[in-house]
């Protein structure tokens, strides 16, 4: 077999949210966009075989992306974090961190694409998770030395067919 280098895959990518008006586009990271998926597994033994495995199952999947949103910008905090309000008024627009105790993160999962800048417009590279929701995390240094950083991981919730994540184009069908 001959290694072919155009298959090797490197570089930044920009990561969307939701859609529509309600859209998060992250196009400054820090960092780097890492796509992780964790699946977890139970061995099945018996007595007559000791430690011996004899069967292993798949007991769950769980698909994430981080995103280090390097942008600073008030506007999409109440869009990514739960808890979290805008408050207009006559002087501008403000943010209240509330403790968002309580509130069922399933029930705001919206789709994300990840789309690598080398294919910003090639859906077979893309990854879509149809249903994700936001945990973020601020981490705002106020030194000479680090940015501030927007934690955001979106993590996918299985859809009405059980997919977690597509990699590819999600417009081909059987």
């Amino acid at each position: 077999m001959s290694q072919n280098f155009e298959k090797i895959e490197i570089g930044p990518a920009v990561v969307e949210y939701g859609e529509g008006a309600d859209m998060v586009k992250f196009e400054t990271t820090i960092g780097g966009v890492t796509l992780t998926t964790e699946t977890t597994y139970r061995e099945q033994k018996t007595d007559q075989t000791g430690e011996t495995v004899v069967g292993k199952r798949v007991t769950g999947r769980n698909v994430s992306v981080e995103v280090p949103f390097g942008e600073y910008e008030l506007s999409i905090i109440p869009k990514i974090m739960a808890g979290a309000e805008a408050v207009t008024g006559a002087n501008g627009t403000k943010i209240n961190l509330k403790t968002g105790v309580g509130i069922n993160l399933i029930d705001t999962a919206k789709k994300a694409v990840i789309k690598p800048i080398a294919h910003l417009n090639d859906p077979d590279f893309w990854v879509t998770m149809p249903l994700a929701y936001s945990e973020s995390d601020l981490s705002y240094s106020y030194n000479n030395e680090n940015e501030r950083i927007t934690n955001v991981t979106l993590r996918a919730t299985p859809d009405k067919d059980n997919v977690l994540a597509v990699l590819g184009d999600v417009t081909i069908t059987p």
